[in-house]
């Protein structure tokens, strides 16, 4: 499969571009999908779960894409809920906003760990109010030394 399919005038692909394992917010990455944390951390653990292909619908996933997506969430949740104590995890598939921006989508995920009495990490709490209510937007930036923790966590945590 040749993962390094672009769009052009896709405000995604060329974020996965060069991206490697390195990177300092790559949590896991397989043939078809890079897991990346989010900078904003409202839920401790927010990701990013992307397809490598430019593709913009679900419709279009292939059968591998689908078993390979498959895996990562398992793999991610069972992370997530072992490092940080999550009591389940939400998904999103929306892509409204490049469709609102006039540009294509490119198949994604959002992750959002929701905690029942919200949760602490490395000495910083982490509330979820509204739990088990819809999400609430907010932003909750970190340090970047805390970033690197939360990242290394779900790492560890990855069976």
């Amino acid at each position: 499969m040749n993962t390094d399919v672009t769009k052009k005038d896709c405000e995604i692909c060329p974020l996965l571009v060069g991206q490697t394992a390195a990177d300092n917010n790559v949590i896991l990455q397989t043939e078809r999908w890079v897991v990346v944390l989010d900078r904003n951390q409202r839920y401790l653990g927010k990701s990013f779960i992307t397809l490598r292909q430019h593709k913009e619908t679900l419709s279009e996933l292939d059968e591998t894409d689908w078993i390979e997506l498959h895996q990562v969430i398992r793999q991610l949740e069972q992370a997530v809920k072992e490092a940080f104590g999550a009591d389940v995890c939400n998904w999103e598939c929306l892509m409204n906003n490049a469709v609102k921006a006039g540009q294509p989508t490119h198949v994604h995920w959002h992750l959002h760990p929701r905690y029942l009495a919200g949760t602490t990490f490395a000495g910083e709490e982490f509330p979820d109010p509204k739990w088990p209510r819809h999400l609430e937007s907010g932003e909750h930036r970190v340090s970047e030394e805390l970033f690197g923790k939360i990242v290394l966590a779900v790492q560890e945590n990855l069976p």
